[in-house]
């Protein structure tokens, strides 16, 4: 079993509890057997998992909330951190002010792009990359577009929760179901790679 990813989308330090726990998403791969998207990830100290959807958005989608699952049960667990965070990569601190401030709130290069039909007629929902606000240090961001008319953001105490608040807004705004990305037909079960 290989145990790295491919090209990552999403590192993010989740907390659970007291614990933190430092997560990986890789960039989806589409599955040329079933024309399905996979997205891999690891809550670092753990193997390589994945999740599937059928277009890239639901397979990050299904990926965020298999880790924001996961967190919760090891936060209410109460086992102590057994990570070896020596091992772990940190993310560098974005500068606070200037121009760092302007670039933190710019749409930046997407994450993932849908196409989804409404009352209102079809709409194509882009979300950018996820990225800590440099006015508070404790917030991500993740930009968010509604066809050329909305933009916004979502936000969260870490990336994962800042992609999650994203695709919610989007439903919110939009008045289709929160977990719009992910069809309720699509098993959500996570698989090892």
């Amino acid at each position: 079993m290989n145990t790295e990813l491919d090209e990552i989308a999403i590192v993010s330090t989740v907390k659970a509890g007291h614990r933190a726990l430092r997560v990986q998403v890789a960039d989806p791969r589409q599955d040329h057997a079933t024309q399905g998207w996979r997205c891999t990830y690891r809550v670092v100290g753990s193997p390589v998992r994945e999740a599937r959807g059928p277009d890239r958005l639901a397979a990050i989608y299904a990926a965020l909330i298999d880790i924001s699952h996961a967190a919760a049960l090891v936060g209410s667990s109460g086992r102590p951190d057994d990570s070896d965070r020596s091992r772990e990569p940190v993310d560098p601190p974005l500068p606070v002010g200037g121009r760092s401030a302007a670039k933190a709130r710019e749409f930046g290069p997407p994450l993932a792009a849908k196409a989804v039909h409404t009352s209102g007629g079809p709409v194509v929902i882009t979300l950018g990359r996820p990225r800590q606000d440099p006015d508070r240090p404790h917030t991500f961001l993740c930009p968010f577009r509604i066809d050329d008319r909305t933009e916004a953001f979502g936000q969260g105490i870490d990336e994962v929760r800042a992609v999650i608040s994203a695709v919610r807004g989007v439903g919110s705004i939009l008045g289709i179901p929160l977990d719009w990305p992910t069809p309720h037909t699509v098993a959500r079960g996570r698989q090892r790679r």
